[in-house]
């Protein structure tokens, strides 16, 4: 209740709003200067002059003059000190709520109320008053309504003002330029989002035409296969056919030739018996011959499957080389390791191509080419295409495979794999993978789960990257750079053997 009087005291009850350089009337109740006096001035011709609030006569025109300006006065009180009356100081410019000084600071915590910062006095009445614009000078809102300060002070408001407006716009120009920046890398990362959808799209489009071709390869395949066999089993039945007729034949004949025995054999005349012995004879001899004839028709062949399996091994070999032609993937043919560059403490099989680390030393002759550490890399060196390998490892262990320049060190730790600028290795430190370049290593997320590595090299991109060939197949790291020379394939076994697939 009391705040709601407080404000009814400021309010004009002509403009309806807080009361502009107030005049008091003898009644006791506020206008701005600006309205009452059009309101007194239409009740001129009548003679008599009321308050717009109560009505109450005044008896003559009075002299208008300016009222007090809030710090001047005694009768506003703070809306917040009920039980012990205190003067008001101030007025929210939000809620028209009149405040004292003790009441000020907890009132300006709320953002939405508009209030003077606390500990700043008014130059001329030393209250509590808004800072915000930066003057040590600073003026309270009733005293600049009451217009008891000099004109100075304005232009010092202005200058304040136009120092705080660089600012505003320098704050501007900041935030304008991280927009320009942020859009551009907003255009960036969509312009990188197009380019992979792109190239998503052509690598589908590739797949799925060698997909088309391989099964249309494979259909031609089928067919010829199937058709051999079909043609081959239907030659072996008809030589079979053949023989059973033949036999049926000879059957028949033997059947004949054996009711002719029988009927000699119950005839009693001995010169019939004799005849007929000596035809029989003569047939039985021409029969003993023709076992000779029986045994090449059963020489007959079987189904080749020998044929069958050069047939598709050779064309399954050419599907394949199609393949990997689609996709530009070279296997390098008989990939071997350079022996003059194996360390003594590293053995080497007999067709150089797995290496074991050994303690035993191998005494192999010191030259410019051998690595100090444990390591060795290939005769064969890669300047550009697509190239890919295939690697057999031992369960446990510890080994590094990888790629490196012609040019790396041969001596001191800086030689090893991966701890230099000139190569690039993935490490395996018993159940942990690593991946290193220029010696920061690089933990690889995934655990080992079989035995099984494939290393595929793009060289003209930069891209090297390590799979591990479990079901299904799981990719561990890619690196990418700009390589500027010949690479070697390379490996280094402190523990357990490592094999190139053949």
């Amino acid at each position: 209740m009391a705040s709601a009087d407080l404000k009814e005291n400021l309010i004009c009850s002509i403009c309806l709003d807080v009361c502009t350089d107030p005049i008091v009337l003898s009644c006791g109740h506020n206008f701005c200067w600006a309205c009452i006096p059009n309101v007194l001035d239409t009740q001129e011709g009548s003679g008599i002059s009321t308050c717009p609030d109560c009505r109450a006569d005044i008896q003559e025109y009075p002299a208008l003059e300016r009222g007090h300006s809030l710090c001047d006065r005694t009768d506003i009180l703070c809306a917040y000190c009920i039980h012990s009356p205190v003067p008001a100081v101030i007025a929210c410019l939000h809620c028209k709520a009149y405040l004292c000084e003790n009441h000020l600071g907890v009132h300006n915590k709320s953002e939405e109320h508009v209030l003077p910062e606390p500990n700043v006095l008014c130059c001329k009445k030393k209250i509590v008053m808004n800072n915000s614009l930066g003057d040590a000078t600073c003026v309270s809102v009733a005293c600049s309504l009451s217009e008891e300060h000099e004109a100075p002070q304005g232009e010092k408001l202005n200058k304040a003002s136009e120092e705080r407006g660089k600012k505003l716009r320098n704050v501007l120009a900041k935030l304008s330029a991280k927009r320009e920046e942020t859009e551009e890398r907003v255009q960036s990362l969509q312009e990188r989002r197009r380019e992979v959808q792109e190239k998503a799209a052509i690598v589908t489009e590739r797949v799925a035409g060698l997909f088309t071709d391989t099964r249309a390869q494979l259909d031609d395949l089928e067919k010829r296969v199937l058709s051999n066999i079909s043609r081959q089993e239907e030659q072996i039945s008809l030589s079979f056919s053949d023989l059973i007729r033949q036999l049926e034949i000879k059957k028949d004949e033997l059947c004949r030739k054996m009711s002719l025995i029988e009927e000699l054999c119950n005839m009693t005349d001995p010169m019939t018996i004799f005849q007929g012995w000596k035809s029989v004879k003569d047939d039985f001899a021409e029969t003993e011959r023709g076992r000779n004839k029986d045994t090449e028709l059963n020489a007959i062949k079987g189904l080749d499957e020998g044929l069958i399996s050069v047939t598709l091994h050779t064309a399954l070999s050419s599907i394949v080389t199609c393949v990997k032609r689609g996709f530009y993937v070279q296997q390098a043919p008989d990939i071997v390791l350079n022996e003059n560059t194996a360390s003594n403490d590293i053995c080497l099989s007999d067709d150089l191509k797995s290496a074991t680390g050994s303690a035993i030393n191998q005494n192999r002759p010191n030259t410019a080419e051998r690595f100090q550490y444990t390591q060795v890399v290939s005769s064969r060196s890669f300047s550009s295409g697509h190239y890919y390998w295939e690697l057999e490892t031992c369960e446990t262990g510890h080994w590094r495979v990888g790629v490196s320049y012609p040019s790396i060190a041969r001596k001191g730790y800086h030689s090893v794999i991966g701890y230099n600028t000139k190569s690039w290795g993935l490490c395996r430190y018993f159940n942990l993978y690593f991946v290193i370049h220029d010696r920061k290593v690089i933990p690889v997320l995934q655990k080992p789960l079989c035995q099984r590595l494939g290393i595929y090299l793009d060289y003209d991109a930069g891209h090297l990257c390590f799979y591990e060939l479990c079901h299904p197949i799981r990719h561990l790291h890619t690196f990418t750079a700009t390589f500027i020379e010949p690479l070697h394939l390379a490996l280094s076994v402190y523990a357990g053997w490592v094999r190139i697939s053949s």
